[in-house]
């Protein structure tokens, strides 16, 4: 543990406020203009009541993080709503709270949202509890377990199936996320035996279960924590159903559902059925959102960009047919250099957070325990040092990579013990999905009908849902 440092002393010169009709635009309070101070750190001004900061990220994420910087510093407070002040580190060093030493993501047990949310997923759980889901879960997710589950097969015919019904004669304009959100689904639920029938009636849950992440306090009827806790009830059913019907037909079934009923953990211990009903409830949130949204950037950009796109679809021609495991990868560098590119622009999950169980150091500044500190991972995949031209969209920088890539080059899928359990599997999807366009579409490529998508920042990071996106070649 690094030793605490003495406070350094806020400096003493306010920045200028923006103008009143700027703020609002921002999504601040015109009323709020004063920096006030919080265990010795700024607080950025313009919070409204009750929902602090949270319109202002819900607008412009990335843009009020580089004022914030640029205004109070590196480091500063802001409100998430509902009194959930966390300590903001836009600095390299906000990555090491991925290592968990000093912090623990536990805090979500006791979130008004969060722990209904997440409920026994490994997410909210550190020790011993984390490592006993964590060991439990991990081999049905690597790409042993992918290949044994032969998910590479099912992802590449739903991937390559999806996007050549969009290339059918009189299809028309696509509205691009929702059509990504129906694939990632698709993908999520066929691998566990869901009825295709039923797919949007789960993405409406869906949509209603990410409501308990607003930190909304009050559980009363039409409320965001009412219909998000309906939602819960719904899924929770439905998932507890299927346990019970996979169980039933017995071990020896292939798939990751199967996998999981066998797996065990470093003492020998399974998964009890709270545990695979909450964890596989955030499997289905997270590979379905977080990939959707990144295959939706990834067409706008290659729109934007005849020549990446030339160079993918001569990859994509060039091959014999889409990867159908994780080795198979290696094959479309191009693929998998938009994927990430794509990725480091728009990660899903623009912040994440842990909270500090002993005071500890951080950017030479002392941070009290208790203290919930935000990790910035929208600033950190656009760090200039580590990407000259940050905010330029160009592949290229991943291209002939001969060392492996570092923790922070995928801070996407967050860090420590807690790195995304289905890393894999969105590699996988996400770079058959560039692959399948490629081999699909025209040589004129996506067209944006309209502007570049605006970003949306909650409850994800997502362009615009009226983005409408052209594939016929017209």
């Amino acid at each position: 543990m690094t030793p605490a440092a003495p406070a350094v002393p806020v400096p003493s010169v306010s920045p200028s406020p923006p103008p009143l009709e700027l703020s609002l635009r921002r999504g601040l309070s015109p009323l709020a203009r004063r920096v006030e101070e919080r265990d010795g750190f700024p607080v950025l001004p313009g919070g409204f009541p009750l929902v602090g900061h949270m319109p202002a990220t819900a607008l412009d994420e990335l843009g009020l993080l580089r004022d914030a910087e640029r205004s109070l510093g590196p480091m500063f407070f802001w409100n998430q709503g509902f009194g959930a002040f966390q300590l903001v580190c836009t600095a390299r060093d906000a990555f090491s709270l991925f290592k968990n030493k000093v912090t623990d993501s536990e805090y979500m047990l006791t979130h008004q949202g969060l722990a209904h949310l997440f409920g026994a997923g490994l997410i909210a759980r550190d020790g011993a509890e984390h490592r006993h889901l964590r060991t439990a879960m991990n081999g049905p997710f690597q790409p042993r377990g992918l290949g044994e589950a032969k998910v590479g097969e099912l992802v590449a015919s739903l991937v390559d199936a999806r996007v050549r019904s969009w290339v059918g004669a009189g299809r028309g304009d696509v509205r691009i996320l929702a059509e990504t959100r129906e694939l990632a689904l698709e993908v999520m639920f066929r691998l566990v035996g869901v009825d295709e029938h039923e797919i949007g009636a789960w993405r409406h849950r869906y949509e209603r279960l990410m409501l308990l992440a607003l930190n909304f306090p009050f559980d009363l009827p039409g409320t965001p924590r009412r219909r998000g806790l309906e939602a819960r009830a719904w899924l929770d059913e439905r998932i507890g159903r299927i346990v019970t019907r996979v169980r039933a037909r017995g071990a020896e079934e292939q798939g990751i559902l199967p996998a999981l009923l066998r797996s065990r953990d470093e003492t020998g211990a399974p998964l009890s059925d709270r545990e695979l009903v909450d964890n596989l409830r955030l499997v289905f949130l997270a590979g379905h959102e977080t990939s959707a949204s990144t295959m939706a950037w990834m067409v706008a950009h290659l729109a934007e960009e005849p020549a990446v796109w030339r160079a993918l679809r001569d990859e994509a021609r060039a091959a014999p047919d889409l990867p159908r495991s994780p080795r198979d990868l290696k094959q479309f560098p191009h693929a998998e250099a938009v994927f990430r590119e794509t990725l480091r622009l728009h990660p899903p999950v623009a912040h994440d957070a842990r909270r500090a169980i002993v005071d500890f150091e951080l950017g030479g500044r002392t941070v009290k325990k208790g203290t919930l500190c935000t990790i910035p991972i929208l600033t950190l995949s656009r760090d200039a040092e580590q990407y000259p031209d940050p905010d330029t969209f160009r592949p290229a920088r991943w291209i002939g990579k001969q060392e492996a890539l570092s923790p922070l080059e995928m801070v996407q899928f967050g860090g420590g013990p807690h790195f995304c359990l289905g890393y894999h599997l969105a590699w996988m999807e996400i770079v058959a999905f560039a692959v399948a366009l490629g081999r699909a579409l025209p040589a004129s490529g996506p067209r944006l009908v309209g502007p570049f998508p605006a970003p949306r920042y909650l409850p994800l990071l997502h362009p615009a849902a009226s983005t409408m996106v052209r594939f016929d070649g017209r």
